[in-house]
């Protein structure tokens, strides 16, 4: 996966309203210099300290705001990111379109892993691409219902290692949050790749990844 244009923003709104509870606001040190947000240390203290004192206490990092292009996502892990659908919006690019457009090789899956995987998508990848001529095909003699079906099966049978181009996807510092609590030890590899290279490069990231984790994680 690759992680392209990121941005992060009010992250300084957030952290003036983080205290709002006790009228602090004279207390904030939190500047914005040449464009970039410089979490002050009296700021960068509280929110520490109210995100360890748990989810009710740290609403502000819900407006944390974070909008990010993924590249090449496998399908099966843009699946399982809607266990944090929660404030998030995803717009990936479009398979009606891609599976159509041109014949599918391997650069279009993620690399298998053993010889039963690799068998198995070759023999895949044939079958796509042999119906992605028939659909053509039908499509060009005029029967549109013949080509809507043959495009239907296409849609079924594409496994789950099948690479969206790209997920412009938002979400919120709570959001992730929860997800390296859960998916940074995770059995799949892909969500190991998603914290590293993506939660754990962004701004003042500690204030996700220092969360107080519980013993089953």
């Amino acid at each position: 996966m690759e992680f392209k244009n990121v941005e992060v923003s009010h992250l300084q709104h957030a952290l003036r309203g983080m205290r709002n509870a006790m009228s602090g606001w004279d207390k904030s040190d939190t500047r914005e210099s040449d464009g970039l947000v410089i979490v002050g240390e009296s700021d960068h203290e509280l929110a520490r300290r109210l995100i360890k004192a748990g989810a009710p206490h740290r609403k502000f990092m819900r407006q944390i705001s974070v909008i990010v292009d993924i590249c090449k996502m496998p399908a099966y892990l843009m699946h399982e990111f809607a266990t944090y659908k929660v404030g998030t919006t995803a717009d990936s690019s479009s398979t009606m379109h891609k599976i159509t457009s041109r014949d599918l090789t391997r650069d279009d899956f993620e690399a298998p892993e053993t010889e039963l995987e690799d068998a198995q998508l070759k023999e895949t990848i044939l079958t796509l691409n042999v119906a992605r001529c028939a659909y053509i095909r039908t499509k060009d003699a005029g029967d549109k219902e013949e080509a809507e079906r043959i495009f239907r099966s296409m849609k079924r049978m594409l496994p789950h290692s099948y690479l969206y181009e790209r997920i412009t996807w938002t979400c919120s510092y709570e959001n992730l949050i929860e997800i390296w609590r859960w998916r940074r030890n995770h059995r799949l590899p892909a969500w190991h790749e998603f914290c590293e290279k993506f939660i754990a490069k962004l701004p003042y990231s500690e204030f996700i990844t220092e969360y107080p984790h519980d013993k089953e994680d």
